[in-house]
């Protein structure tokens, strides 16, 4: 569509042969007139709301109350039924996490009752094993000692012959 600023700032060539400049320009500038008044005219047309009637306007508005309270109790439900599910999750969540605590607290007191056990069966071993030793080392020094008096009399036999 054609805007009043386009037909003013129109510019024609300029020719040897034609029109009178003057009479164009006085001519356009008729027709920017008329043409910029239609256009606000159309203007306001197109802008222009047909009025509503009250009851028709009342009717809507009640219309549109009724579908926002819908929405608004859809919504409502809507949080409820997540919150629920929301709670029943967590619910579900605490719950597995205290039996797996669980287990893992009686897995852990079985392990410390066998490492227990360990110990006191290493403990035991370690001094039967640090009896023996002493057996064995009381052995040897009453052998030595033995060992020393026979070489003692055998000498004592041998310096008297």
């Amino acid at each position: 569509m054609i805007t009043p600023n386009d037909i003013a700032t129109k510019d024609f060539k300029k020719v040897a042969v034609g029109y009178s400049p003057e009479e164009v320009d006085t001519f356009l500038d008729d027709i920017y007139e008329d043409y910029e008044r239609l256009y606000k005219e159309s203007l306001k047309e197109k802008t222009v709301v047909a009025p509503v009637p009250v009851a028709e306007d009342t009717d809507r508005f009640k219309n549109l109350e009724k579908s926002i309270e819908r929405t608004l109790s859809f919504a409502e439900s809507a949080a409820a039924e997540t919150k629920a599910a929301a709670q029943a999750e967590a619910d579900a969540i605490l719950s597995a996490a205290k039996t797996q605590a669980a287990e893992i607290i009686s897995a852990a007191r079985t392990k410390s009752y066998e490492l227990e056990q360990e110990i006191a069966a290493l403990e035991s071993r370690y001094e039967l094993m640090k009896t023996r030793v002493k057996l064995l080392l009381y052995a040897e020094i009453e052998l030595l000692d033995k060992n020393e008096i026979l070489a003692e009399k055998e000498a004592q036999v041998e310096e008297t012959k």
